[in-house]
């Protein structure tokens, strides 16, 4: 009986700290596709947002990373006669660009890879739409990143 007491007034207690709580903490988990003929595109950010109410102030804490990952949908060599390799995104919050040069060859492999975070900084919108820039020694192709609605 002294036990079943005393699980009660644990998780009693329990409920009070959490009830008395003055931190919220929100998670934000997006990935935002698009493709044409020759890439796909994807964009994954993942956030947590901590707000957290002191002295009747409300202050916040939050992390992000973000990673871009743009894949060459035909045989590589295909791109076997490109020089110079641009791929940029923009979003509402900012955005990024890798350049590689091929003077002495043509690109290796088929799959790039960017990825950028950050501290207290603001994240994209869910139903926001990113545009992926490719640049193929000056052919440009873009292409725009959308959210699946499941998500």
């Amino acid at each position: 009986m002294m036990r079943k007491i005393t699980i009660i007034l644990v998780v009693i207690m329990l409920f009070m700290v959490i009830g008395c709580s003055n931190k919220d903490v929100i998670k934000h988990s997006y990935t935002y596709k698009g493709e044409n003929e020759f890439w796909t595109t994807q964009y994954k950010v993942n956030a947590t947002g901590t707000f957290t109410k002191k002295n009747d102030k409300l202050h916040y804490e939050g992390n992000s990373s973000n990673t871009l990952t743009v894949t060459y949908k035909k045989n590589i060599s295909k791109l076997s006669s490109v020089k110079h390799l641009e791929i940029s995104y923009k979003s509402s919050v900012g955005g990024g660009k890798i350049t590689e040069n091929y003077n002495n060859g043509s690109p290796k492999g088929k799959t790039y890879t960017m990825t950028s975070s950050s501290t207290n900084g603001v994240i994209e919108d869910k139903d926001e739409v990113i545009k992926v820039t490719i640049n193929l020694d000056g052919k440009i192709q873009t292409i725009e990143l959308k959210t699946l609605h499941s998500q």
